[in-house]
């Protein structure tokens, strides 16, 4: 990963914080623009011994040139921490988090797509009362259709990362592994638009915030 991706991007963030128009920013009340420390080399083998792959090279890059986490598109980034049950992403100093990831958990197979096929059908199967001769019958049945539905559901965010929290309980991800792996994608199943791409990498959706956040604000970015 080239160092120019993110050669003075956290100076550009920790400008905006400055800025007397920055708490205006969509998402400055849950991060205001403020950056966590950079990690070090030896932690990122650590979180990828327990991710059980590498992370993506840009994502990786940024850990260790601009930040762990904090201050980035919509209510903020998580960030990677080691705790007693391994490495997992947590929303340090971010005042709406979204929902913490663990490796181990990021590292599975990435399958969103193939899972909400699933699921759909799955939806149409849901079992009838009529169906069933005794109301037994029918809650045993109901409840291994909801045990398998649950499964899948939550299924769909194996692989990937909760990134930030857009609000409306919508998030962005980053995907950690398989084809997709680099790539941000959302969370819209609140809407039931499921998990869906967005057509970003990482560095693109970041930079991109950055750019239309020094726009709104009058700033103009470093040459």
């Amino acid at each position: 990963m080239s160092e120019e991706t993110w050669a003075g991007v956290r100076e550009r963030v920790l400008r905006i914080a400055g800025h007397p128009r920055a708490h205006q920013v969509f998402g400055a009340q849950g991060h205001g623009f403020r950056l966590g420390p950079v990690l070090r080399e030896e932690q990122l083998r650590a979180l990828e011994a327990d991710l059980g792959a590498d992370l993506p090279a840009q994502y990786r890059s940024f850990l260790l040139r601009v930040a762990g986490g904090g201050a980035g598109p919509d209510y903020g980034l998580l960030t990677p921490v080691a705790g007693d049950g391994g490495w997992q992403w947590r929303g340090v100093g971010l005042g709406f988090p979204g929902p913490a990831t663990r490796a181990d958990f990021a590292g599975r197979p990435f399958a969103a797509e193939a899972l909400q096929r699933e699921l759909a059908v799955l939806e149409t199967q849901e079992p009838e009362r009529d169906a069933f001769p005794t109301e037994d019958e029918f809650r045993r049945a109901h409840a291994a259709w909801d045990a398998r539905y649950e499964e899948l559901y939550d299924g769909q965010e194996a692989g990937a990362v909760f990134l930030s929290e857009q609000g409306c309980g919508y998030s962005s991800l980053l995907v950690m592994t398989g084809p997709h792996r680099g790539a941000v994608w959302e969370d819209l199943r609140p809407a039931d638009g499921g998990i869906t791409p967005t057509g970003h990498d990482f560095a693109s959706w970041y930079r991109s915030w950055l750019e239309r956040t020094e726009h709104g604000l009058g700033l103009t970015p470093p040459a």
